[in-house]
């Protein structure tokens, strides 16, 4: 489906998905950076057209997310919040709490899902500043963009390999949590007899 888009409309579709999925209109981002690179892999995309792409998406989509909370958020909150539990005492410690870390949240909030949709307009309607705001953007979209692309393209052909070794590991978890409880569990009945 992804290559169909692709033939059909271009590299924009890249664009497109992942400024979406920025600004909080759904779309799965990392998996769909993660096939990019598969494909990158195999020859059916360029790297450098696929990445200039993803970065613009990624970055414009923070940059328009932002100025969304910056110049609505806050009448929009200040009218409507009361509704959604967001008052102006929580909202002014919200702010204060993105001045003190939102030079790490922006850099390394695209790597969490549902942080990487509020954290743009969280810091245009904390008023955090703009040229601040755009070189953490484009460090961090940059970062993202090629650790999932790049993620895709070593991995691509190794996608039966990758299963089998997620598979062991997860397999190997739960068995190590399944025996924890059991050994809780043997000991609080031994220590309801005592």
């Amino acid at each position: 489906m992804v290559s169909h888009y692709i033939n059909a409309f271009g590299y924009t579709t890249i664009f497109l998905i992942l400024f979406c999925g920025i600004v909080g209109i759904p779309a799965p981002e990392e998996s769909f950076l993660i096939i990019l690179g598969m494909f990158i892999a195999k020859g059916q995309l360029l790297l450098y057209s696929s990445t200039i792409y993803a970065c613009l998406g990624v970055i414009v989509g923070m940059l328009v997310a932002y100025a969304l909370g910056r110049y609505a958020g806050v009448p929009f909150f200040s009218k409507y919040g009361k509704y959604v539990g967001l008052t102006e005492p929580k909202l002014k410690a919200a702010r204060e709490k993105f001045h003190k870390h939102g030079k790490w949240t922006i850099l390394f909030g695209l790597f969490v899902p549902g942080l990487r949709q509020i954290s743009p307009y969280l810091a245009g309607i904390s008023h955090y500043p703009f040229l601040l705001y755009v070189c953490f953007s484009v460090i961090g979209g940059i970062v993202w963009v090629l650790s999932f692309l790049l993620l895709g393209y070593f991995v691509g052909d190794q996608v039966h390999i990758s299963i089998i070794v997620g598979g062991a590991i997860l397999f190997f978890v739960v068995y190590v949590i399944l025996q924890l409880r059991k050994k809780r569990s043997t000991r609080f009945k031994g220590s309801d007899h005592s």
